[in-house]
C-alpha cells in the first residue's frame, strides 16, 4: 500500500513539473501576427532588387504593387538611395525562384500582404573621413 502511494506521488510530480515549452515555427527575426508571419528589420529597394535584412536572417522581396508602395513610403525617411529604412510588414515566405533560376541571390523570398510600419532606421548614421590639413613647405 505504501508502494502504491508513493508511485502516484511520484507520477504526480512527474506530470507536474512538465514543461510546456512551444516552438515558434516563425523564422528568427519575425513574429507570428494573425497565423501570418511579421518581418522586422532594415528594408532597401535599388532598380532590380530588394531587401529585407532582419535580426538573423537576409531575404530578397517580391518586387511587386506591394513593394512599390514600400518603396515610395521609404523614400520620405531616406537620403541617399542607399539608406535602408526600418519596416515592419506581414507576409509569406516562400523560396526564391531567382535564386533556383541563375543561383544567386538569398534563399528565400518574401511576398508582402501588408505593410504595418515604416520609419528612419536608427543604424543610418553618417561617417565621413576627416579633413586632411595641408601643409605648405
Amino acid at each position: 500500500m505504501k508502494a502504491f502511494f508513493l508511485s502516484i506521488l511520484f507520477l504526480c510530480l512527474l506530470t507536474g513539473c512538465k514543461s510546456d515549452t512551444e516552438k515558434s515555427d516563425a523564422p528568427d527575426g519575425t513574429e507570428m501576427s494573425n497565423d501570418e508571419p511579421q518581418f522586422k528589420g532594415e528594408f532597401i529597394y535599388l532598380a532590380d532588387a530588394a531587401v529585407l535584412s532582419t535580426s538573423n536572417d537576409i531575404y530578397a522581396v517580391k518586387i511587386d504593387d506591394k513593394l512599390t508602395e514600400l518603396a515610395e513610403k521609404a523614400k520620405e525617411f531616406q537620403r541617399t538611395p542607399y539608406d535602408m529604412v526600418q519596416v515592419t510588414v506581414t507576409g509569406e515566405l516562400v523560396p526564391n525562384p531567382v535564386k533556383a533560376e541563375t543561383g544567386e541571390g538569398w534563399d528565400q523570398m518574401i511576398v508582402i500582404d501588408k505593410i504595418i510600419e515604416v520609419r528612419k532606421s536608427g543604424s543610418s548614421s553618417v561617417i565621413s573621413a576627416p579633413a586632411q590639413e595641408q601643409e605648405d613647405n
